[in-house]
């Protein structure tokens, strides 16, 4: 099982820390990408709030997601309670896409899960046994956060 965990942290850990980049390429060279991200959201009003809220300052938000991108990076690939936290951050980011979905307009219910709502769910549930037993760092002592 612990080999397993490392190969997870190591799959899911790099989508985090190359991630980052397309956010802020995207937000800078093309943010009328971000629009349709409200589109596909479960909760109601959702959609109100992203095109008013979140799309004029499209390029804030985005350099904010991509600190939260480095940041969940760098935990994955730490020890015990920062890894556990960078998990926790991960799976509940993946939870809030899931709500929000991937921006794929969709005709019928089946179709909106499988597009906007499975690949995350997928991703999510590749990271629940990251949950149990994250006791080695994955990264040089150099960059490691300090244990006190």
């Amino acid at each position: 099982m612990n080999a397993m965990r490392k190969v997870i942290r190591l799959f899911v850990a790099p989508w985090y820390l190359l991630g980052w980049l397309s956010h802020v390429y995207l937000s800078l060279t093309n943010p009328q990408i971000y629009a349709v991200f409200g589109d596909t959201a479960l909760i109601p009003g959702y959609t109100g709030l992203w095109k008013s809220m979140v799309m004029p300052s499209i390029t804030f938000f985005a350099f904010l997601l991509a600190g939260f991108e480095i940041l969940v990076g760098y935990l994955l690939l730490s020890e015990g309670k920062w890894a556990k936290t960078g998990v926790v951050l991960s799976i509940l980011f993946n939870l809030f896409l899931i709500q929000m979905g991937l921006g794929i307009p969709a005709k019928s219910g089946l179709q909106d899960f499988l597009s906007n709502r499975l690949p995350n769910l997928i991703f999510l549930a590749i990271q629940l046994p990251l949950l149990w037993g994250l006791d080695e760092w994955l990264i040089p002592k150099p960059l490691r956060l300090s244990r006190k």
